[in-house]
Formats: structure tokens, C-alpha cells, sequence
């Protein structure tokens, strides 16, 4: 586990950029175990910290089988890795065995480290509100090696990172005084992303770009970024390669 924690560690874009920038409760998990999770996984389940998730069995916080029998957990996650539906509904549990009906989205993390999932759990009986983010996101794009951009409530862009400009060819003044349906020039569905202030959860979804080099299909993460009043005062998305 430790061992597979340092590997994710080390690609540093992906674990800095958007595990710990999302909003909502997020485990990585392995072979049924919990190898790492964000801050948000660690007060949304009740524990001490994120070390306190790290080693835990998965079944702690998603029971392996529903009040009403049927499939597993297990099953159901392996089940959106080879192509089904990959957002299902779940009855979770937190640390002081409070039950709750939670909304689960699966999505894989990096070839490199075959069989890490990525979890993220969302509670909707809960006020559409994750824990605050009040901090600026700014250095953490400028030298990051995937594709980001930071975007106004009104759905203007205020800055990219060198790699989204090197890959689509855009200049920085160009780009950063687009609203998103001048950007549908190269993401099509970019208007989407309004989906993130109206729900205050992080949108995950499979896009397909128009970059010069020719179209390719990747994911776009989508997260609030929140005031200590639960406000959207920006929307933070990265695309990265899709990994089916």
C-alpha cells in the first residue's frame, strides 16, 4: 500500500491538481483498500484525518452489500471499469455508523498503477454545500504538466497553464478573455461546466477535444472552488487522458 501511494505521489499533476482540489469526498482504492483519500473523504466520513483512511478496507465506509442484498460493492465497481455505468447510488457509512444513501462515481486513475480506482462519494440528503476551498488554485496551474483552466462564476476564463497553450496552439491574450461558448471552439461541451455552480459538486465527464494535432477523447474534472461562505468563486477543470 505504502508502495503504491509513493507511485501516486510521484505524478504529482494528477494527485496535487485533482485529488486534493476536489470538493467532494474522494478515496483511492486498491484491491478493496482505501491507499489514499483527499480532506474532504476525512470529514465526510467522520474520521481523524486522511491517514486514518489509508489502509482501511473500502467496506468501512461502503458496506460490500446492500439491506436488500444484490450485488457487491466489489462487483459494482469493477462493473463501471469494464464499461458500466460509472455513477450509482449506494448506502454508505460513516465512522460512528450513521447510514446514508450516497451518490458514487468510479473512474480509473493511471495505467501505470493498473487496478487504483478513483471513488468519489456524495451525500445528497446533505445542503449542496462541500467543504470550503478558500484558497487560490493560481500556482498550482502555472507549471503543472496537464491540461487546466480556471474560470470566473460567469463562465469566463481568467487563466490556462503553459501546457493547455502549448497543446492547443491558443495565445495566453486570446484565450484568457473567452467565455465559454468562444471555447466550444475547442471543447464543444464546455458550456457543461455551469453544471459545477448550480450543483456545487465536481463533474466528471468524458469530452472529446478539438486539438490541432487532431481530436483526441479525454476527462474533464470540473470542481468549485469555495468561499468560507460556500459561494463558487471559481470552477477549477483539468483534463487528462482518458484511460478506458
Amino acid at each position: 500500500m505504502r508502495r503504491e501511494r509513493s507511485t501516486l505521489e510521484d505524478d504529482k499533476p494528477w494527485y496535487r491538481t485533482v485529488l486534493h482540489t476536489l470538493p467532494d469526498a474522494a478515496l483511492l482504492v486498491k484491491d478493496g483498500r482505501c491507499i489514499d483519500a483527499n480532506a474532504a473523504a476525512a470529514e465526510f466520513f467522520g474520521v481523524g484525518g486522511r491517514d486514518a483512511i489509508s489502509g482501511q478496507n473500502l467496506s468501512r465506509f461502503l458496506p460490500p452489500v446492500q439491506p436488500g442484498g444484490g450485488e457487491t460493492i466489489d462487483a459494482r465497481i469493477l462493473d463501471s471499469m469494464q464499461g458500466g455505468p460509472r455513477q450509482f447510488t449506494w448506502q454508505c457509512r460513516r465512522a460512528d455508523g450513521t447510514s446514508f444513501c450516497a451518490e458514487v462515481t468510479v473512474e480509473a486513475v493511471r495505467a501505470e498503477v493498473p487496478g487504483v480506482t478513483l471513488v468519489l462519494v456524495r451525500d445528497p440528503r446533505r445542503a449542496n454545500r462541500p467543504p470550503p476551498i478558500a484558497r487560490s488554485s493560481s500556482p498550482m496551474i502555472r507549471k503543472n504538466s496537464l491540461y487546466v483552466v480556471l474560470w470566473s462564476p460567469g463562465l469566463r476564463i481568467r487563466t490556462v497553464n503553459k501546457a493547455f497553450l502549448q497543446a492547443t496552439g491558443f495565445e495566453r491574450r486570446t484565450v484568457e478573455s473567452m467565455r465559454a461558448r468562444d471555447f466550444e471552439s475547442f471543447d464543444p461541451t464546455a458550456w457543461k461546466i455551469a453544471d459545477v455552480i448550480r450543483s456545487r459538486q465536481t463533474v466528471v465527464e468524458e469530452v472529446h477535444l478539438d486539438f490541432p494535432a487532431g481530436a483526441r477523447t479525454m476527462l474533464r474534472f470540473s470542481a468549485p472552488i469555495m468561499d468560507e461562505e460556500g459561494s463558487v468563486v471559481e470552477i477549477l477543470t483539468v483534463y487528462r487522458d482518458h484511460i478506458p
